[in-house]
């Protein structure tokens, strides 16, 4: 996949979920939207992050209905996370069919918003399942979510 359709399905993701950023490691470097819909790619661990022009890619379809939820409330220090009832697993299975989209051995990353601005960072690779980070934390959701 073109890093332009990469970026122009992280865009509408964004869009859909509301998410702060959303982000792709993929074969051609790391691709990154923020909020605002600024698409940008950075192609080698040494270089800096650069515009990438998505105005005549179109977005892949990843498969799943995304929406826009409320902001989650986090408890770094607990390591909780508290929203709307299966909230936190239909952004994941929205990141794990990101990833899906844009095909192994890719990594697809989202920050939905939080009441408080804490980070708050769902990361899915095929295969691997979800894993969510607060803080210094990072914790697997259950393998039998979000469902396949």
């Amino acid at each position: 996949m073109e890093l332009e359709q990469v970026g122009a399905t992280l865009r509408a993701y964004v869009a859909a979920s509301g998410a702060v950023q959303a982000a792709a490691a993929v074969a051609g470097g790391i691709v990154t939207c923020d909020a605002d819909g600024a698409v940008a790619v950075r192609r080698g661990p040494d270089d800096d992050p650069v515009a990438l022009d998505v105005a005549g890619a179109r977005p892949v379809g990843i498969g799943v209905e995304v929406r826009r939820l409320p902001p989650f409330a986090v408890d770094a220090e607990r390591g909780e996370v508290s929203g709307p009832l299966g909230g936190l697993e239909h952004v994941a299975a929205g990141v794990l069919a990101l990833s899906r989209a844009f095909g192994p051995p890719s990594v697809a990353l989202a920050w939905p918003p939080t009441t408080d601005g804490t980070e708050l960072v769902l990361s899915a690779r095929e295969g691997e399942g979800v894993v969510v980070v607060i803080g210094d934390e990072q914790f697997e959701l259950d393998e039998r979510r979000p469902p396949r």
